[in-house]
């Protein structure tokens, strides 16, 4: 009988602790999304990305994560924090992000993409490439070369 409940114990544990690993991931959109705000247009594809939990690359999302019924004009405000505490005047990414592809400011649309480091709890694009590579260096063209990698495909 100990034997019994040693097992079913056991098999439930394992059961508890595997149940995360088949959560079902919120909806990505499908096929890459082509980022235009930029001098060499991103193609963004989530299918690619599944092996990370969503919070990987938005640590900040809410539960509703990912937003995807929501315009794009508001889709983006969801991960980012408060401004100086307040709650943003418009949710237009150019508020806050220049999109001018010249300024490579952190804050700029090209800096929020390209920094190599942390900036208020969010991961940009190249930091974790560059993770990737340390591990998988024959990923380094694919994963971080400004012409003709998976970020930027050549035309």
């Amino acid at each position: 009988m100990k034997k019994l409940l040693t097992f079913g114990a056991g098999a439930l544990l394992v059961t508890a602790l595997a149940l995360p690993a088949f959560a079902e991931q919120p909806p990505v959109p499908d096929g890459p999304i082509k980022m235009e705000l930029t001098k060499k247009p991103v193609m963004f594809d989530h299918g690619i990305h599944t092996a990370q939990q969503c919070v990987t690359c938005h640590p900040t999302m809410p539960q509703h994560f990912p937003p995807l019924e929501v315009n794009a004009e508001q889709r983006c405000v969801v991960c980012h924090h408060l401004v100086d505490g307040e709650e943003p005047a418009s949710y237009l990414c150019s508020d806050c992000h220049a999109y001018d592809p010249k300024d490579k400011s952190s804050s700029s649309y090209f800096g929020i993409m390209h920094a190599r480091k942390v900036q208020d709890g969010t991961t940009t694009c190249l930091q974790c490439h560059y993770e990737v590579i340390k591990t998988r260096p024959e990923k380094k063209q694919e994963l971080t070369a400004c012409v003709g990698s998976a970020c930027h495909p050549k035309s």
